[in-house]
């Protein structure tokens, strides 16, 4: 028998995942992982393809258990947009496209970045179908 809170593979489970010292962690993570990158030598593709498997391998696993807050998508969303058009935290640089633009599918003419919102939800939305199917899957 243990006692929360406890951190399980990395996540700190609380069993109140609104608080947002919970997804502070990950911006905070996100942040550092993203300036060690602020290089002039990448093109839009190499931004791109950094944002993808940055946001992929660090967010997915904090998405696919909790629901995250509000504030938390838009400070995360910024950060992609703000990462993208090569800015800096202190300094603003111009946005040419929309991040709207830039979540579509590549079938619709965007770049394929995932809206986090979506994202989270239908993470959350698989573990409710795996538990509805497969009745000893946990």
């Amino acid at each position: 028998m243990g006692s929360l809170p406890f951190v399980y593979l990395g996540l700190l489970i609380r069993g109140d995942s609104w608080i947002l010292s919970l997804w502070n962690l990950v911006l905070e993570t996100i942040k550092k992982r993203l300036s060690g990158w602020k290089s002039r030598n990448l093109s839009l593709g190499g931004w791109l393809i950094l944002i993808k498997s940055v946001l992929s391998s660090i967010s997915v696993y904090f998405h696919s258990f909790f629901k995250a807050p509000a504030c938390i998508i838009s400070s995360l969303e910024s950060l992609i947009n703000a990462f993208f058009w090569g800015g800096k935290e202190d300094r603003r640089k111009i946005v040419w496209i929309d991040l709207d633009f830039i979540c579509l599918s590549k079938e619709s003419g965007g770049l394929g970045v995932k809206r986090l919102r979506e994202f989270n939800v239908n993470l959350l939305r698989k573990w409710c179908w795996r538990m509805l199917e497969e009745r000893g899957s946990l």
